[in-house]
């Protein structure tokens, strides 16, 4: 072979390395970015472009339009690594909470209600906070919000998932307590704590934890698993 065989043919090689090196499907492995379709139940996401890949165990709640990085392996296997940040803004969704009561109902009035969520797979992080109007009126029982999903059925009849809650009547006093959601359900309801020895909390309504009224406030905040 003549020197200048040589340096065609070694010319040809370098030619061929730098296309394998840009080719993904030469290179054998590559990673890049792509966004969701579907989510399906089995583990896995369909992009856009139609790639099955398995999620990583990190990744818990696709969603369409999630941007995410999918990688191949030789035998050409794909994996979603997660989702990308694309805003600046926080995962929480608002939603229409109800406020109702175990007896004839309350009416918010001009009052203010704000209630919102967020997911992380089948954990439900909820918040609600409501200030009480001028026109606001309480009804009769025991009151209840209802909540963007409904609980997982816990093991047994007994259990319940938990959360906090505090009350305040404006200007004078505050009153902390816990939340309840029974198993199964989509309703959260408010006790406050024991006043004395041997006594019990009580749910609130129109007279507990205080005689409500116009600029008075609650908050509450509960996670639970979703059914």
């Amino acid at each position: 072979m003549t020197a200048s065989s040589r340096d065609v043919a070694a010319a040809v090689r370098r030619r061929m390395l730098e296309a394998a090196g840009a080719d993904p499907s030469v290179r054998g492995a590559n990673w890049r970015l792509a966004t969701v379709d579907t989510a399906g139940a089995d583990g896995t996401v369909t992009t856009t472009d139609g790639i099955v890949a398995r999620r990583l165990a990190t990744y818990l709640d696709p969603n369409p339009g999630d941007l995410v990085v999918i990688t191949a392996s030789g035998i050409g296997s794909w994996l979603a690594i997660g989702p990308l940040g694309t805003s600046t803004g926080s995962a929480w969704t608002s939603y229409p909470a109800a406020w109702s009561s175990s007896g004839s109902a309350p009416a918010l009035g001009n009052g203010t209600l704000s209630s919102a969520y967020t997911l992380r797979g089948d954990e439900c992080h909820v918040s609600i906070r409501q200030v009480m109007g001028a026109t606001t009126t309480y009804g009769t029982g025991q009151f209840r919000w209802s909540l963007p999903f409904t609980a997982a059925a816990l093991p047994h009849a007994s259990m319940f998932w938990t959360g906090s809650a505090m009350a305040g009547d404006a200007g004078t006093a505050y009153y902390p307590g816990v939340c309840r959601l029974l198993s199964g359900s989509n309703l959260v309801m408010c006790i406050n704590p024991a006043t004395a020895t041997g006594s019990s909390g009580n749910e609130w309504n129109a007279s507990r934890p205080h005689a409500w009224g116009s600029g008075d406030y609650l908050g509450l905040d509960l996670t639970y698993q979703i059914a």
